[in-house]
């Protein structure tokens, strides 16, 4: 939640405390802060959750026991006793509302938050998808134009996958899939989108970065050649290596497709040429 909407939030229950009290000042019906309070009880339950919920109804109720016990209230009606019973019934059943509903609040924001996860994250690698990545592309072109700074995509392949699944088996073929991924998150910066963009490809978007890409992809590609990787009884550990393919955005590219173009081009030349190395792409757009 943005700090704007916290504020809003925190106002809305503060307001309806303020309009609960006033209410009450003027119009001497005590009886039906029980009523009211649910007001400020219920926005905290939808907002922050069962924690919310709670907070504040004990604050509620700590209002109540003001009003109540400091001769304001019980000035206000002719049976204080009767109605402090009333009044500690009401209360109580509403906060126990209030709690259902904070906890019922809570497990679909989670559900909510779970579902876009999984709408935009690859299942196996826990990268972002192919059709997040193709939304970002399109958004960090937009900000390479407006703010004049470069882009770079690093496209990246396993060498010899297929190979590696035929005589490991895909379990293990997922686990390689799934380290690789873990170490081209640790080799770029946290602002840098890395996408599995299809079976043994990545792709690697770098915001305002330019010829310093091809750094960036060879970190990757030496720290994946260094890498052990699990196998079976009689090979246990296994080397593998990637091939790597970097364009630059506007130099090699003028638009989003010909960005991924550029990249994939100089990707299968890095194959072609031998694999386990990087390729840049030297065309201008």
């Amino acid at each position: 939640m943005k700090t704007g909407e916290h504020l809003a939030s925190v106002l809305a229950i503060l307001v309806s405390f303020a309009f609960v009290s006033i209410f009450i000042g003027f119009t001497g019906q005590l009886n039906l802060y029980w009523y009211l309070y649910i007001i400020p009880i219920f926005i905290a339950a939808i907002t922050y959750n069962l924690i919310g919920s709670l907070m504040v109804g004990i604050a509620s109720i700590g209002i109540l026991v003001f009003w109540f016990y400091s001769g304001v209230g019980t000035g206000l009606v002719e049976n204080p006793t009767v109605l402090g019973y009333e009044m500690i019934t009401g209360t109580s059943i509403f906060l126990i509302a209030g709690l259902i509903l904070g906890y019922i609040s809570g497990k679909q924001k989670k559900q909510q938050a779970q579902l876009e996860r999984l709408s935009v994250r690859d299942r196996l690698t826990g990268l972002y998808n192919y059709s997040y990545f193709v939304d970002r592309l399109d958004e960090e072109i937009k900000r390479s134009n407006r703010y004049e700074t470069p882009l770079g995509l690093i496209m990246l392949d396993i060498d010899y996958f297929k190979d590696f699944n035929d005589t490991f088996g895909h379990e293990k073929g997922n686990k390689v899939l799934k380290d690789i991924a873990e170490i081209i998150k640790e080799k770029v910066r946290d602002i840098d989108i890395v996408a599995r963009y299809g079976g043994e490809e990545f792709a690697v978007l770098l915001p305002s970065v330019g010829k310093e890409a091809k750094e960036a992809a060879e970190r990757i590609r030496k720290a994946v050649e260094m890498a052990e990787f699990e196998g079976d009884v009689e090979q246990p550990i296994v080397k593998k290596t990637i091939s790597a393919g970097v364009a630059v955005y506007p130099r090699n590219a003028k638009d989003d497709t010909g960005l991924v173009v550029k990249a994939d081009e100089a990707l299968y030349k890095a194959k072609e040429s031998g694999r386990n190395q990087t390729c840049v792409c030297e065309q201008s757009s």
